[in-house]
């Protein structure tokens, strides 16, 4: 197994998985944020539900147009308000995003894993049984781990690696876990990494993660890049 494989099995109480397997994962943290918010909680109360689960675990980034009942039923539950992106959210409460485990509604949580965290996105509806139930249903995908190496010459930044990575795979990631580490990825700043972990978004990957020590343990297929 490698770092996703591990920490995807550890929350699903197994031993191992290996990809194809369909587990029960319970993730770190819930978020919900983008413009399907207000889905996830018509699907919950849609679906009968009446109590959450773990609501302290559980994000709501509102914008300000939330309907009243929708921001009551948060504060109500225990639910997080956040007026910010969750990643600069969790960098101010100094939560860990190495390696956490996040579920969410929106693909831009996938840039999260610019920091080490696993973040996965689910449908509304999905969300809102998580809500419920603290754990929804995800298929083991196949891991792929590109190794970048070389200088970090001044033509190179986060986005323009992004480009390059974009234009060498174009749609055949669409699904696959993903895993960026080599020498290159030690020599960014954090701005860049965040830039960078676009890729994972852009690509369709279906999760993402920087891991400049790379994928500590068994993937499926390996492609290396020389700067």
């Amino acid at each position: 197994m490698n770092i996703i494989e591990k920490r995807l099995a550890e929350l699903a109480n197994l031993p191992s998985v290996t990809p194809g397997d369909q587990i029960e994962l319970t993730p770190d943290w819930k978020l919900i944020s983008g413009k399907n918010s207000q889905s996830v909680f018509k699907a919950f109360w849609g679906q009968g539900y009446k109590k959450m689960t773990n609501p302290a675990k559980t994000f709501f980034s509102a914008t300000g147009t939330e309907e009243e009942t929708i921001l009551k039923f948060c504060k109500e539950n225990g639910i997080k308000l956040i007026d910010c992106e969750p990643e600069d959210y969790f960098r101010k409460e100094g939560i860990k995003q190495n390696g956490t485990v996040l579920a969410g509604i929106d693909q831009q949580i996938k840039c999260m894993g610019g920091n080490g965290a696993i973040p996965i996105v689910i449908s509304p509806a999905a969300m809102a049984d998580c809500l419920a139930t603290s754990s929804f249903s995800l298929v083991i995908p196949d891991t792929m781990y590109i190794e970048i190496n070389g200088p970090l010459g001044k033509q190179y930044s986060g986005e323009t690696l992004c480009s390059y990575l974009l234009d060498s795979f174009n749609d055949s990631l669409i699904g696959a876990a993903v895993i960026l580490g080599g020498v290159v990825l030690k020599q960014l700043n954090n701005q860049d990494r965040k830039k960078l972990s676009n890729f994972f978004q852009l690509s369709g990957a279906a999760v993402g993660l920087i891991s400049a020590e790379g994928p500590l343990g068994q993937v499926e297929s390996v492609i290396k890049i020389k700067l």
